[in-house]
C-alpha cells in the first residue's frame, strides 16, 4: 500500500516519553523518578512495562497477561501521587514483549483479542478502582489513574495482516470497554515495519503516537537520523505524531550513539518538525555510565532541547 504525505511546515515540540518498570535493577529504583519530569513539558508520559504473555507449551500466545513491573514500586497510590504532583503527566501500559522469547504468536487467532482485552482489561482495572476509592490519601483529582495503553511487540511469527487484525481489534475493544483508554501509541521497529505498518494504516484513526526505535537501527551521523526520520514520515503519513527513541540501556544502543541522537533532533527541531522523543529507559538511567555525569542526565539533556525549543 502506497500512502503519500505532505509535511506540515511547522510542528512544535509538545511530548516526551520514558518507558520504566522494564528491567529489574537497580534495586534502588523503588518509585517514578520525579526528578526527571520537566514541568515545562506539555506532556510527559511513564509508560509502564510490560504486561506480557502467557505462552502456551507450543509456544502460542494464550491471549492472558501478567504485569511485569514491580507493583509495589510503581503502585497505583504512587501514580496518584505523581498525577497530583505534576499535572503534565500521563501513565501509559505497554503490552507486548522485547526478545524473541515474547514473540506475537497467537494460539487461536479468532478469539485471542476477545481473550486479550479481559486479560488486560482486568490489570488496568487493578490501578483504575484507586481513583474511585474515597478513602485514598493521596487522590490525583483526576478522572483516571492509567490514560492508556502501548503496542510494543519486538518480534511476530504471524503475517502483517492477521498481527493488524488482532492488535487493531485489542486496541478498539479496550478503548470501548474502558474509557480510560483514551491515548494508543505503538513502538515500531525495522524487523516488524510491514507489521506495524499495516497496524497503523487500519487503525489510523485511534493512534495518537508511534514510538519508533531509531537505537535498534545503524544511524550513523545526525544526517541520517533525520533522513531516517523524514522516510517514515512518508511512511506512516504522520508529521504529528512520529517520535524518534534513544536507549540507555548498554545492551541496546551499540548501532547509535548518544551525540548523533541529540544532534539529529536539534536539526528536526531546527526545521520544526519533531513534535517530541521518547527514551528506554528509567531503569537504566538511574545508574550513571561512563557518559553521564548524574542519573537521568540524558533525559534532562532531551528535555531541555524541547522546552528551550
Amino acid at each position: 500500500m502506497s500512502h503519500t504525505h505532505q509535511i506540515n511546515a511547522v510542528v512544535k515540540p509538545i511530548i516526551f516519553r520514558e518507558y520504566i518498570g522494564v528491567k529489574d535493577i537497580p534495586k534502588n529504583l523503588k518509585d517514578f523518578p520525579a526528578e526527571m519530569i520537566n514541568d515545562d513539558i506539555e506532556e510527559f508520559h511513564f509508560i509502564l512495562g510490560t504486561l506480557r504473555e502467557v505462552y502456551s507449551g507450543d509456544g502460542k500466545g494464550k491471549g492472558e497477561f501478567y504485569r511485569t513491573w514491580n507493583f509495589n514500586n510503581f503502585s497505583p497510590a504512587k501514580v496518584a501521587k505523581l498525577k497530583k504532583d505534576h499535572k503534565n503527566v500521563k501513565v501509559i501500559i505497554s503490552i507486548g514483549g522485547f526478545g524473541a522469547e515474547n514473540p506475537f504468536n497467537p494460539k487461536e487467532i479468532e478469539s485471542w483479542s476477545t481473550k486479550a482485552k479481559q486479560s488486560i482489561k482486568k490489570l488496568i482495572n487493578e490501578y483504575q478502582e484507586y481513583s474511585k476509592d474515597s478513602s485514598s490519601t493521596d487522590e490525583c483529582h483526576c478522572d483516571d489513574i492509567i490514560d492508556g495503553i502501548d503496542i510494543n511487540y519486538e518480534y511476530s511469527n504471524c503475517n502483517p495482516d492477521e498481527f493488524s487484525s488482532c492488535i487493531g481489534e485489542l486496541i478498539r475493544k479496550l478503548k470501548k470497554s474502558s474509557k480510560s483508554i483514551k491515548l494508543v501509541s505503538i513502538a515500531p521497529t525495522e524487523l516488524l515495519k510491514p507489521h506495524y505498518h499495516k497496524l497503523y494504516w487500519a487503525n489510523k484513526d485511534i493512534i495518537n503516537w508511534v514510538d519508533y526505535k531509531f537505537y535498534n537501527q545503524t544511524v550513523s551521523s545526525a544526517d541520517e537520523l533525520v533522513n531516517l526520520y523524514n522516510k517514515l514520515l512518508n511512511e506512516y503519513g504522520t508529521d504529528v505524531k512520529l517520535l524518534p527513541g534513544v536507549s540507555t540501556d548498554p545492551d541496546s544502543n551499540t548501532n547509535m550513539t548518544r551525540d548523533v541522537f541529540i544532534k539529529g533532533c536539534k536539526s528536526l527541531l531546527e526545521s520544526e518538525s519533531l513534535p517530541g522523543i521518547f527514551v528506554w529507559n528509567a531503569n537504566d538511567s538511574a545508574m550513571p555510565s561512563n557518559e553521564d555525569n548524574t542519573p537521568y542526565f540524558l533525559e534532562e539533556v532531551l528535555q531541555d532541547l524541547l522546552t528551550d525549543n
